[in-house]
């Protein structure tokens, strides 16, 4: 975004920010060039100006122009509450997602058990049978099932590693 700025812009920039050896003219085409907008809103003498945050700078600008009115420094109290928002709103997700976690792996276990249970019935049916390709089909099944049932305890160890992954990417935010 290409602006211009006002003195009493100029004059804030040095003032508020430790720029070092930059121009207020490069410093504020840097930070504008990554900022958020954030909306319209009233500036401290009552007009409206458009707002752009970035690293702890809010900039005000002219509604109809790109003028930069003024620069603003970050409102601790703000940030503190933003921040407990945050936090607040991962921590239910991963309430949530570590409660839908759980539920995964309590359907995984179940599924287990009703493995289970069919290649028990599976393996009294083979010990009836008389036929050899009925015997046969029953094994292979058997097989199936028991590598099946090999497969879940990598499943839900990848499905509890997703939590893993979570908190870590929490950690950048929190």
């Amino acid at each position: 975004m290409k602006v211009t700025l006002s003195h009493h812009a100029k004059k804030r920039i040095t003032k508020r920010f430790k720029i070092g050896n930059q121009t207020p003219e490069v410093w504020a085409s840097q930070m504008l060039s990554n900022a958020i907008y954030c909306g319209i809103g009233p500036d401290n003498n009552g007009k409206d100006a458009r707002m752009y945050s970035h690293r702890g700078a809010t900039f005000m600008l002219a509604v109809d122009e790109d003028v930069v009115k003024t620069v603003i420094p970050p409102n601790k109290g703000c940030i503190n509450r933003i921040r407990r928002k945050v936090t607040n709103f991962i921590t239910e997700e991963i309430t949530k997602m570590s409660q839908q976690i759980t539920e995964e792996v309590a359907r995984i276990d179940k599924f287990r058990d009703e493995l289970e249970e069919e290649i028990g019935y599976l393996e009294d049916r083979l010990s009836r049978a008389r036929s050899l390709s009925t015997k046969l089909a029953l094994q292979a099944r058997i097989n199936a099932v028991r590598m099946r049932m090999d497969e879940l305890p990598e499943e839900s160890h990848e499905i509890r590693r997703e939590l893993t992954r979570t908190a870590r990417g929490v950690a950048a935010y929190v």
